[in-house]
């Protein structure tokens, strides 16, 4: 079956279509075999080209502990595959429930998301967490028709949770005190 779909696809191409067509054209003449294996992945041969529906296995409780002990997403998989296998859930005749590193990855990207979420959620909205940074700039200016260069520091505010951006200070000198007033005065005028 499958030795009709290449021949279909080398006698269209031969032609001045493109491999969009020639794919279709090898899909319409070829018959279609339909494999469905109950309880497990889906494996469905269209022509050619076999789709697979994966097995979805949660492994959050497992990365959340991998996460606490600063194992590597490798031998987490490995560890979280050896114990499937253990308890019998994986075996060599039943390999699709097997974990891999990027499941781990995926797996610690989604609690991590979960748990900030969360935390979000619960957070006391009366705390504040002010933070700046400084940047210094070189500004041009003109004095006496010569130009002269002006160092500034821009200091940006912003306030946590959320990354929230408050504005910015400039200042002419970069000492605390002189810095601090700047901000607080920031804030008197607001």
């Amino acid at each position: 079956m499958f030795k009709y779909s290449f021949q279909v696809a080398r006698r269209s191409w031969s032609g001045n279509s493109n491999a969009a067509d020639v794919i279709n054209q090898a899909m319409r003449d070829e018959p279609r075999l339909e494999v469905t294996v109950p309880h497990e992945s889906d494996v469905v041969l269209h022509g050619i080209f076999p789709t697979v529906t994966p097995v979805v296995t949660k492994v959050l409780a497992a990365v959340r502990t991998l996460d606490r002990f600063g194992i590597s997403d490798r031998a987490g998989a490995a560890i979280v595959s050896a114990a499937l296998q253990d308890v019998g859930i994986v075996s060599e005749s039943n390999l699709l429930k097997v974990v891999d590193k990027n499941k781990i990855l995926r797996g610690r990207a989604k609690a991590r998301t979960t748990l900030l979420s969360q935390v979000i959620i619960d957070y006391d909205h009366d705390q504040l967490g002010l933070y700046f940074d400084g940047r210094k700039d070189m500004t041009l200016s003109m004095e006496d028709n010569r130009r002269k260069v002006i160092i500034e520091e821009h200091i940006s505010l912003v306030k946590e949770p959320g990354s929230e951006y408050i504005g910015h200070v400039s200042v002419n000198f970069g000492r605390a005190q002189i810095i601090g007033n700047n901000i607080y005065s920031f804030f008197v005028m607001r």
